[in-house]
């Protein structure tokens, strides 16, 4: 009996270490959420795997990484990178379906929820840019072909 409820506490401990539940971030500018369990902060965003993949290209360049191995595909995409404390940052790229991807980041053996949540947001940043850059290219003028400037003949 005793050697059944020392292996109930062994496991019950190891179960609780291993496994330290689940919680969810919000980022404020954009309403995004992303939930953080397992070492893996993990978003399902309503963009193609190619928009995603660029932002998260541009994100670790502007979080100094140093990217390591990049790889994209339509339906699939990584990137590798080490951060300052030679943490492994992975950044997976699922696509699922109706246009829409699975983002996953882990950093380092143990997962850093912090430094996952930064990047997540430095990700986000790249696409409201994004965003806001084609806004401002699509003025009422976009349609409208250049002319040429009078007395040149096109």
């Amino acid at each position: 009996m005793k050697a059944h409820a020392l292996m109930l506490a062994v496991f019950g401990i190891g179960g609780g270490l291993l496994a330290p539940g689940c919680s969810t971030y919000h980022d404020p500018a954009t309403g995004e959420k992303a939930t953080y369990g397992i070492q893996t902060l993990k978003a399902r965003l309503d963009l193609d795997v190619g928009t995603l993949y660029a932002a998260a290209q541009r994100a670790a360049v502007e979080a100094n990484l140093k990217v390591v191995r990049t790889a994209e595909d339509g339906i699939s995409g990584e990137i590798w990178a080490y951060d300052a404390q030679r943490d492994l940052v992975q950044i997976r790229l699922g696509a699922l379906p109706e246009g829409r991807t699975l983002l996953a980041i882990n950093i380092g053996v143990f997962g850093d929820k912090n430094k996952s949540i930064v990047l997540f947001e430095y990700i986000l940043d790249n696409l409201n840019r994004a965003e806001r850059f084609a806004a401002a290219c699509s003025g009422p003028w976009a349609d409208q072909a250049v002319r040429p400037p009078r007395g040149v003949a096109p």
